[in-house]
């Protein structure tokens, strides 16, 4: 299961003998078919984290306040999803000629993975507002960034705030970062704004 999910996640894959192309025919399309309107917005729910409340809030961040390796999660068609259990369903069902048909991180990624384009269009829009794309994952799913709180406020509408929970400091944004609505069909939240 731990494999599993670190395959899912980052598309760190397993034994490099067994690594053989799995129905490498099958791109993922790409599903960002619309400009980036920086003034139609969508919410990211549910990416805020409880303890960022008004009690125990302690004030904003500094504009040049460094965030390092942030990671803006993806999400995967739900055709890519079905496909990628019944993958996985095989690759330990021995009577299958998937069992144990492991594939490498790139193969994974090209087949349940975000499509490169529109990989390109998520990392070009983190750079337009300043960010910097440290690595896009292999599995297709992760894109490491960097910047300061200045430029996650103008890209993602949230504040970054300290914030003091059980005697503890923290940083954290304040609400759920919004992005462009044509970029919501492949991503799901920034996991690592706190």
């Amino acid at each position: 299961l731990c494999l599993s999910v670190l395959v899912l996640t980052f598309g760190y894959a397993a034994s490099p003998g067994y690594a053989q192309p799995v129905d490498k025919g099958r791109r993922p399309s790409p599903r960002i078919t619309s400009k980036v309107d920086e003034a139609n917005l969508i919410r990211l729910v549910g990416n805020t984290r409880r303890e960022a409340k008004a009690e125990n809030d302690r004030g904003a961040v500094a504009d040049d306040f460094r965030l390092e390796h942030m990671l803006l999660q993806l999400r995967r068609s739900p055709e890519q999803e079905q496909a990628l259990q019944q993958f996985i369903e095989e690759l330990h069902h021995p009577d299958s000629p998937n069992f144990h048909k492991w594939s490498t991180a790139q193969e994974f990624g090209d087949r349940f993975g975000v499509a490169r384009e529109d990989l390109d269009t998520l990392t070009r829009w983190l750079e337009s507002h300043g960010f910097q794309v440290n690595v896009v994952y292999p599995s297709g799913m992760v894109i490491d960034f960097s910047g300061n709180a200045g430029q996650v406020r103008a890209a993602f509408r949230t504040e970054i705030h300290h914030l003091e929970s059980k005697g503890e400091k923290h940083v954290a944004n304040m609400n759920d970062p919004r992005i462009p609505a044509a970029l919501a069909s492949v991503v799901t939240g920034v996991v690592s704004l706190h």
